[in-house]
């Protein structure tokens, strides 16, 4: 029987009209906050480029859930060419070369948060993630954006940082000291609790 899934074109049409509209909204935030910037509100202003922080890291995990839409219906239509040979890892598994979104990291930082005490320097993290992650992470994430410059990965971890302080997951305090919120405990165990699966922020 021919493998197939139902409705993908759909899907993948959805997907791309989000991110279009996701541009369209970000620019737009921008002309705001550009508008306001000019005008003299700069209070204003920093909360558009806020917002527009926001809506970046959002269109962010969307892009990276419709990649796995295109790995899983790549896959699938490998598994019909194939003829009942062995479907490649590198594709039924999705670990291409691509980098690891920043909410990825959320997990495995909370994760090690707890494990060093429940609070931790923004180095002492990442040698941890180092130690802990270095078999997941893809060949982007290790590469650097110039010669001397930190890895893409120490990049996305900054990034995962903003997001647990946003969903007060880590407190707002010190900058780059990780420490972990009674809600970041709950929001973790009750992740593991349900599925054992990478923690996702909420796509507000």
């Amino acid at each position: 029987m021919k493998l197939s899934i139902p409705n993908s074109t759909t899907v993948d049409l959805a997907f791309r009209t989000v991110k279009k509209r996701l541009k369209q909204v970000r620019k737009k935030i921008n002309a705001q906050a550009a508008k306001e910037m000019k005008g003299g509100d700069y209070s204003s202003a920093q909360k558009w480029m806020d917002i527009g922080r926001s809506v970046a890291d959002f269109a962010e995990r969307v892009d990276a859930f419709g990649q796995e839409w295109k790995r899983l219906t790549k896959a699938t239509r490998v598994a019909n060419s194939a003829a009942g040979k062995q479907i490649p890892a590198s594709v039924a598994s999705g670990s291409g070369a691509k980098k690891t979104p920043a909410w990825k990291f959320c997990t495995p930082a909370l994760q090690a948060i707890l494990s060093m005490g429940g609070s931790a320097r923004q180095e002492d993290l990442l040698q941890e993630l180092e130690r802990s992650m270095m078999s997941v992470l893809t060949e982007k994430d290790l590469q650097s954006k110039s010669p001397g410059s930190a890895p893409v990965w120490h990049i996305a971890v900054k990034r995962a940082y903003k997001q647990c302080q946003r969903e007060g997951w880590i407190e707002k305090g010190t900058a780059g000291i990780w420490k972990i919120t009674p809600k970041g405990r709950a929001v973790l165990d009750d992740a593991k609790g349900r599925t054992g699966a990478t923690l996702t922020p909420p796509l507000q």
